[in-house]
């Protein structure tokens, strides 16, 4: 969706058209391509423009991408290559941001910074394409009438795999017990829905002062429904990941809402994650400097 959303910004740039080439996905096992639940507006990339696209990309040897790059200044027109911009290092930078002409991006892109004032056209093309289960109806219908926060947990290979441990930050209760400590100085009789990959562990260990109301009919087939149901939340305690930063960006803006976001998203000494908080947000960081200060 980050990905999508950078793409999409640059194409309006310079009024050119985004493709999505989903390649990846052809031997990708980690999960299933799931864009195609939301109403998006742009198409595949045609298997006639995949000739453009860097060496690397189209299986070609590092001495085949060289001689290509050599001679790309003398194709022309709808044949000529697609120049790659590469997010390296990860995070913000405002070169990333500038506009240009036949581009083939490869990165992350994650934060607000990457596709500005792209809110409203992004609820737009992340509407979902199905209508919701009777199940998903009935509990969206309840947030309605609630003062209903999202609280989102990521656990998973958070926990399980070592690699992605070192780099990202699996948050404990503090976390979501300072934001709801918070949240309750500003709304009245909160109901938190909770949305983990973990519930069962959720339930067991994380006290955060308030009861939770677990939303757990959705799996991976449907998660996206989920995504939704974030998103229609009043208010949101995310997680330190792309789908509850999404199911609260996509929310309905209103008077007094509050986001919640951990800061630092990942542990520090690895990634940048300065830029993936919204302006509108509020960060853990923050709060604890409040606390600070109180204390003090």
């Amino acid at each position: 969706m980050f990905q999508y959303a950078h793409g999409l910004h640059l194409a309006r740039q310079s009024e050119q058209e985004c493709f999505l080439d989903v390649s990846g996905f052809d031997t990708s096992r980690l999960h299933e391509l799931a864009i195609d639940h939301f109403a998006i507006t742009a198409p595949r990339l045609p298997e006639s423009q995949r000739g453009r696209l860097p060496g690397r990309y189209r299986g070609a040897s590092r001495l085949r991408e060289t001689a290509e790059r050599v001679l790309a200044p003398f194709r022309k027109g709808k044949s000529a290559p697609l120049r790659l911009r590469r997010e390296k290092p990860f995070g913000f930078q405002a070169k990333f941001a500038s506009a240009g002409t036949d581009l083939y991006l490869d990165g992350y892109w994650q934060g607000e910074a990457f596709f500005p004032s792209m809110r409203s056209v992004l609820r737009e093309e992340f509407t979902l394409a199905k209508p919701l289960s009777s199940q998903s109806s009935e509990i969206a219908r309840q947030m309605a009438d609630d003062n209903s926060v999202a609280v989102h947990v990521r656990r998973g290979n958070y926990v399980t795999d070592s690699e992605t441990a070192k780099i990202f930050r699996c948050l404990d209760a503090d976390y979501y017990r300072a934001c709801l400590r918070d949240l309750q100085q500003h709304v009245a009789s909160p109901k938190v829905y909770l949305f983990s990959n973990n519930t069962k562990w959720c339930l067991q260990n994380l006290d955060v002062g308030l009861p939770f109301i677990p939303v757990t009919h959705n799996d991976a087939s449907t998660a996206h429904e989920d995504l939704y149901l974030i998103s229609q939340c009043r208010h949101a305690v995310i997680a330190n990941s792309s789908f509850s930063w999404w199911g609260a960006f996509l929310g309905e803006d209103r008077p007094g809402r509050k986001v919640y976001y951990p800061s630092p998203w990942f542990n520090l000494g690895t990634l940048d994650g300065s830029a993936i908080g919204c302006v509108d947000w509020i960060s853990e960081r923050s709060l604890a400097s409040c606390e600070a200060a109180v204390a003090a």
